[in-house]
């Protein structure tokens, strides 16, 4: 993990993928590693896929701004997508994702957390050949992290029950 910390984003276009399920520490992590990265000076977005897709569908009414958000989510030193497809998105959001990770492939990474992986992305896009390519470029130019099956949040509320003084 200190290396991935201290890592020089900017150099190494190596997207990384932060898989587990529900509660197994995701956001945890992806937000560790951001603010290594801002330590490192590098520039960090982050956004929940479903905010991110909002954002962008809203930015759609404006057609500079739409442009000015594309632009900076495809030039940030490490662009972070968390709760990935853990919802649904529009065509119109997967169009632009697909804008985006096209700019940044073999440029910058992208780190992606989400409960699932590539296989269910493809399903759950909206449309099948933006869904490959989108997939494609995330995982084919990927270190992969699986944080395994604990529910860090489940094992951290018992442990608070368990403390003398908890009430209910």
């Amino acid at each position: 993990m200190r290396r991935y910390a201290a890592h020089d984003w900017r150099s190494d276009a190596t997207n990384l993928l932060i898989i587990s399920p529900t509660g197994g520490g995701k956001t945890y992590l992806a937000c560790a590693l951001a603010i290594g990265a801002c330590e490192s000076e590098h520039s960090v977005l982050y956004y929940r896929m479903d905010d991110l897709a909002r954002k962008l569908v809203i930015a759609r009414g404006d057609a500079i701004a739409h442009q000015k958000l594309l632009n900076e989510l495809s030039n940030v030193d490490l662009l972070i997508i968390d709760d990935f497809l853990t919802v649904g998105i529009d065509s119109d959001a997967g169009n632009d994702l697909f804008a985006i990770l096209a700019n940044r492939e073999h440029r910058l990474p992208t780190m992606i957390a989400s409960q699932t992986g590539p296989a269910h992305w493809v399903a759950e896009l909206p449309d099948r050949v933006a869904a490959d390519s989108i997939v494609n470029r995330l995982a084919n130019n990927a270190r992969i992290i699986k944080l395994g099956q604990i529910d860090m949040r489940q094992q951290r509320n018992d442990q608070a029950r368990a403390q003398k003084g908890y009430w209910e």
